[in-house]
């Protein structure tokens, strides 16, 4: 049986971008998880499973492999962190992010916005 791209991007890449946003508050900026959860609109509860590698840990390892991918990551996070970025101005980063990458997983079709 085979998986679409998009299967493995919902399952697998996005855990793993929320996972490191949401570690890198945390430990770089020393943000609480309450406060992590409100921005980011998720549970406590998430938070911590993103932070003790309970979420997010499968697709950590292309984060890590690809630079340009942590670096955007990186300054999607530092926008946040400082509040400079609004939620929607967040989610474009991300898509934009998660349509490069259809490609990278047997996609040559481009995704409609």
């Amino acid at each position: 049986m085979f998986q679409f791209p998009c299967e493995i991007i919902v399952r697998d890449i996005l855990p793993a971008f929320k996972a490191f946003i949401v570690k890198e508050l945390y430990h770089k900026y020393q943000i609480s998880q309450s406060r992590i959860a409100t921005i980011l609109d998720i549970t406590q509860a998430s938070v911590s499973y993103y932070l003790h590698g309970e979420r997010g840990s499968t697709g950590s390892e292309l984060i890590q492999k690809n630079d340009k991918i942590k670096q955007l990551l990186l300054s999607i996070t530092k926008d946040i962190a400082k509040g400079s970025s609004k939620p929607e101005d967040v989610v474009n980063q991300i898509c934009t992010l998660c349509y490069s990458m259809h490609e990278e997983f047997g996609c040559k079709a481009q995704p409609s916005r």
